[in-house]
């Protein structure tokens, strides 16, 4: 049965492109960070809530917010120093049990919709995960300007006749620990793909994104 969910929620305090992108000022005082832990815990969804991090910093909000922090090896919060799946590895292997996690990233503060895509994933029986996506039917050129979707000319066709594709975001990841283990990644061979709209697919990156984001959230 899939009803063992816990969140999990990883955070790393030397973020570059944004300085301090988690734990700034986004909207009423509060952060990327806040935001994100205050819409887990009013899912009353989640057994547990997790957050993984080196930070002593971190660690002290967790107290403060009243949920568990997972210590990080200081290694593995280092820009691009290790492979990811060494990273993805062992922040799973912190967490007790063989839950299903939802890995829920403070980037994506305009997703919260989290009840209706653990509600999506159980009745999805041929499903090994779920993965939240943003659905499009753009053209798409590669990189010299080629073509990569669609026919040029007179076999351009209208955008409604292009074949869906959809793009991974980082609003939400959800699978049993064990499979993820397995797969040193988020999802599986058979994702259930979670639709989501293009203002909660917004994901914070750079600082434009982040005034983007603070933007569109107090809409």
């Amino acid at each position: 049965m899939k009803n063992n969910f816990v969140a999990l929620v990883p955070v790393r305090t030397g973020s570059k492109r944004v300085k301090n992108k988690n734990f700034r000022q986004f909207h009423e005082e509060k952060s990327l960070f806040d935001i994100k832990i205050d819409q887990l815990k009013s899912t009353k969804l989640f057994k547990k809530i997790y957050v993984s991090s080196d930070s002593l910093m971190v660690k002290n909000l967790c107290k403060k917010k009243k949920v568990i922090f997972l210590k990080r090896k200081k290694k593995y919060c280092e820009d691009h120093k290790h492979p990811w799946h060494e990273i993805h590895n062992s922040i799973l292997n912190s967490i007790p049990g063989d839950p299903y996690v939802a890995w829920c990233l403070t980037t994506a503060p305009l997703f919260s919709r989290f009840e209706t895509a653990i509600t999506a994933f159980k009745k999805s029986k041929n499903s090994d995960s779920l993965v939240g996506v943003l659905p499009s039917k753009n053209f798409i050129l590669g990189v010299e300007g080629k073509p990569k979707n669609f026919n040029p000319g007179c076999w351009h066709p209208y955008s409604q006749e292009l074949e869906k594709n959809f793009f991974i975001t980082g609003s939400i990841f959800v699978a049993k620990k064990s499979s993820m283990l397995l797969w040193k990644y988020w999802f599986g061979v058979k994702p259930h793909l979670f639709n989501l709209s293009k203002v909660e697919s917004v994901d914070v990156d750079t600082m434009d994104d982040f005034k983007f984001a603070q933007k569109l959230f107090k809409l």
